[in-house]
């Protein structure tokens, strides 16, 4: 069925770019508007713009630098930390001189995290520069 209707220049600007935000034509999304319109309102879902752009990626298992973090927490509490397994590669309380550091050693996937010591709340946050 084709449906023709002039609609107000506003709504139709409204229309364009909640289609643009969802993904998809201004023609399917009014589909979905009447759609839950003649439904009682039961929702459409509108098409996940989400894509798997890898599917061969490796997974990291952080178990030693998690290890490294616990022993060595309370020397360096109020510094960031880049490890490379459990192994130290720069410590600094700027975590831009370590980053430059990592830069200047030319290491591509250390882990980095601003360490807090054993008296501070067990938050530990960090990832992989």
């Amino acid at each position: 069925m084709t449906l023709i209707r002039e609609i107000p220049l506003e709504i139709e600007t409204k229309l364009e770019l909640a289609a643009q935000k969802s993904g998809v034509s201004k023609d399917e999304l009014v589909r979905i508007i009447l759609e839950e319109k003649l439904t009682n309102g039961e929702k459409t879902r509108l098409p996940d713009k989400s894509r798997i752009i890898a599917t061969d990626l490796p997974i990291r298992d952080f178990s030693r630098e998690q290890a490294w973090l616990e022993k060595n927490r309370d020397e360096y509490d109020g510094q960031y930390v880049a490890l490379d397994g459990d192994q130290l590669v720069a410590s600094s309380e700027s975590g831009k001189e370590v980053k430059a550091k990592v830069k200047e050693l030319g290491l591509k996937s250390v882990y980095v995290v601003f360490v807090e010591g054993s008296q501070s709340p067990r938050f530990i946050s960090g990832g992989v520069w």
